[in-house]
């Protein structure tokens, strides 16, 4: 098991951030996207958090800022697993009309930069993921 040091999950998240666009808490409205889970998670109830990627001011030395774009506080080393998928579906429903897409994301072009930075982590065609289990 590969794990990650602190200052290697600012570099991710800022990395992704930047690469990949401005994140949201809902879809509709996110550039980007993502999911998440703890080590107390799997431990528990196996719960997936998602959201858009955190902005740079949400992205402390070691933990995710409360009440930014995740909501809540994740400090790294709870983080097992993280996923980015190369493509994120959204829906939104305003005055009654009903739209819906799918958004792409680069994770090539994200995987070419942590492989320069030396950030841990698996590509397929699907997603962008660091496992640390």
């Amino acid at each position: 098991m590969q794990l990650m040091t602190n200052a290697q999950w600012q570099e991710f998240l800022k990395t992704a951030r930047r690469i990949l666009g401005q994140g949201a808490p809902v879809s509709w409205a996110s550039k980007s996207w993502c999911a998440w889970t703890t080590f107390q998670s799997l431990n528990s109830d196996i719960n997936y958090w998602k959201s858009g990627l955190p902005d740079e001011q949400d992205i402390h030395e070691s933990y995710t800022a409360d009440g930014g774009v995740w909501g809540q506080p994740f400090h790294y080393e709870q983080i097992a697993h993280f996923i980015i998928p190369a493509q994120f579906y959204w829906e939104k429903i305003e005055n009654k009309e009903f739209t819906h897409g799918h958004r792409q994301q680069n994770i090539s072009k994200l995987s070419e930069e942590l492989t320069t930075l030396g950030i841990p982590h698996r590509l397929t065609e699907l997603v962008l993921e660091i496992k640390l289990y």
